[in-house]
């Protein structure tokens, strides 16, 4: 049973299960006792509510090697090129022009990544 207000969204469950599985291999390759810290960068876009991901984590890493590690998560946001003025820029809202120029410019990042950066282990 949940706790009253905790959510573990489908979204974040996947998520969360996929954590667990990797880090976990990825820590008993390298002979680890535990995994500390997971290090995400994820996308204003993707979707994932951080509160959700960690409780999911936390219920689904227990009595794993990923048990009790901290889940540290790095924002990223939409980026674009203008190729008119040359101006990397972050838009503001649902304004994609260039702030310099006024030119729609190319996506660089859609802000959907979600990755796993880097994992402290102890060994």
């Amino acid at each position: 049973m949940l706790a009253p207000g905790m959510v573990c969204a489908m979204h974040e469950l996947s998520i969360a299960s996929y954590l667990v599985e990797a880090v976990a291999e990825q820590a008993r390759e390298r002979g680890a006792q535990r995994v500390l810290a997971i290090s995400l960068v994820v996308g204003e876009r993707a979707g994932v509510v951080e509160d959700s991901l960690r409780f999911c984590f936390e219920m689904l890493a227990s009595e794993t090697l990923a048990e009790g590690a901290c889940i540290d998560i790095h924002r990223t946001s939409m980026s674009f090129h203008c190729d008119g003025c040359g101006d990397d820029y972050r838009p503001g809202g649902e304004d994609f022009c260039c702030p310099v120029c006024g030119t729609v410019g190319q996506v660089v990042d859609d802000g959907s990544r979600l990755m796993i950066d880097s994992i402290e282990i102890e060994t």
